[in-house]
């Protein structure tokens, strides 16, 4: 940078101007625009957004936490009385033995999932919907091959999971130490 007398002699064409009036350096309005567009973009087609395939995971390490209010209404036959997007939880007790004990909001990767937990001889075996459309399966499931409606099965935290699909929504069965044919059979329950 050249050095500018501050007091320059009259009429040689040389104009001083306060440091702080200096104009921006040429094309920092471009880059600047170029970020802007970057990030832009960035919201718009999702950047830094969880990875849809990871959120049946996160799903279930939801579903471990514990309950945050108590167990919803049953009717008669002991069918919870809770919905969630329109999908009924299902009645666990004639065929499982399983009676609804707490309940659950969590957003997880920006879905809505409600939660209904069971408990049996001192275990507890968790049931969600998610909001939105069905979720991929996440890295690792293999596909329950036993009758009924599709379903897949894979590991979370210490936690056996099973995914299936009841009216267009994703519902995820999850326990510790559960049997994996009650986990199925309830994420496949009606």
């Amino acid at each position: 940078m050249a050095i500018v007398d501050v007091a320059p002699a009259r009429d040689t064409g040389t104009t001083v101007r306060p440091r702080d009036d200096e104009p921006p350096p040429r094309g920092l309005g471009a880059g600047l625009a170029v970020v802007a567009l970057a990030l832009g973009f960035a919201v718009v087609f999702g950047a830094g957004r969880e990875s849809p395939v990871e959120t049946a995971i996160r799903v279930v390490q939801a579903q471990a936490q514990p309950a945050q209010t108590g167990a919803p209404r049953t009717t008669a036959s002991g069918r919870p009385e809770e919905v969630a997007f329109g999908v009924p939880f299902p009645n666990l007790r004639p065929r499982l033995g399983w009676e609804p004990v707490g309940r659950r909001r969590d957003v997880v990767d920006a879905r809505s999932v409600r939660t209904l937990q069971y408990g049996r001889a001192g275990r507890r075996l968790a049931y969600s919907v998610v909001d939105g459309a069905p979720l991929p399966a996440p890295p690792g499931s293999v596909r329950v091959t036993a009758r009924g409606p599709a379903a897949t099965q894979f590991d979370a935290g210490g936690r056996i999971a099973v995914m299936s699909v009841r009216r267009g929504h994703t519902v995820v069965a999850s326990g510790a130490g559960v049997p994996r044919a009650a986990i199925v059979r309830a994420a496949r329950a009606g």
